[in-house]
C-alpha cells in the first residue's frame, strides 16, 4: 500500500481534530467549535466583529469544500474531505480564502491591535489551544520568516499557504491556525 503524500496526510490530520466526536465525518459545527474556541480563550463575545470575521471566513471556506461534495451533502467523510480540499485548494480563489482567513486569526491573535503579534500574544493563543511551551516557541520562530520577534498577517496567510499547497513538511507551522496543536 502507497503512503499518502504529505498534504494528504496533514489534511488527514486535520480532519480527525475536526472529528473530534471520531463519527467518522465532519460538519459546519465541527468548523465552528474552532471558532467558539477562541471565543472563550479570548473571552470576546460572538458578536465581536473579529470573531463574526473568522466565523465568515470559516464558513466560506465550510462552502467551498460543501462545494465539492454530492448535492444535498451536509456532511464530508475523510476522503471527501481530503478530494474537496485538494479541488479547493488549487483552485484561483483558493489565495483569497486562505488570505481571507489568515486576516481573521490574525485580527484575533492581535490584542494589542498594534499589526503585529507579540510572543505573549502568540503564547496566549497557543496556551488554550494546550501547545507546551517549548513547543510555542519553536512554532513562534518557524512562523516568523523575517525574524523581527512578531508574527505579521503576511507570516500568517503564508502559514496558513504552506500548511495547504505544495509543501512536503508534515510539521509546517501553519496547521496551528486550524486547530493543530
Amino acid at each position: 500500500m502507497t503512503r499518502p503524500d504529505p498534504i494528504t496526510r496533514r489534511l488527514q490530520r486535520l480532519f480527525t481534530v475536526l472529528d473530534s466526536a471520531g463519527e467518522g465525518f465532519v460538519t459546519w459545527h465541527d468548523h465552528q467549535r474552532i471558532v467558539d474556541r477562541y471565543v472563550t480563550g479570548y473571552g470576546l463575545p460572538k458578536s465581536d466583529p473579529r470573531i463574526r470575521d473568522l466565523e465568515r471566513a470559516y464558513w466560506t471556506q465550510w462552502l467551498g469544500l460543501l462545494a465539492q461534495a454530492p448535492p444535498g451533502r451536509d456532511r464530508l467523510s475523510m476522503d471527501e474531505f481530503v478530494a474537496a480540499h485538494r479541488a479547493v485548494g488549487y483552485g484561483a480563489r483558493a489565495a483569497q480564502l486562505l488570505d481571507d482567513l489568515a486576516q481573521a486569526v490574525f485580527n484575533v491573535l492581535d490584542v494589542d491591535r498594534d499589526k503585529r503579534i507579540s510572543r505573549d500574544e502568540f503564547a496566549r493563543y497557543l496556551d488554550f489551544c494546550r501547545v507546551s511551551d517549548s513547543d510555542a516557541a519553536a512554532i513562534f520562530r518557524r512562523l516568523d520568516l523575517d525574524g523581527d520577534a512578531f508574527i505579521s498577517q503576511r507570516e500568517v496567510a503564508k502559514s496558513l499557504s504552506a500548511f495547504h499547497l505544495y509543501n512536503d513538511d508534515l510539521t509546517t507551522p501553519g496547521g496551528v491556525f486550524l486547530g493543530l496543536g
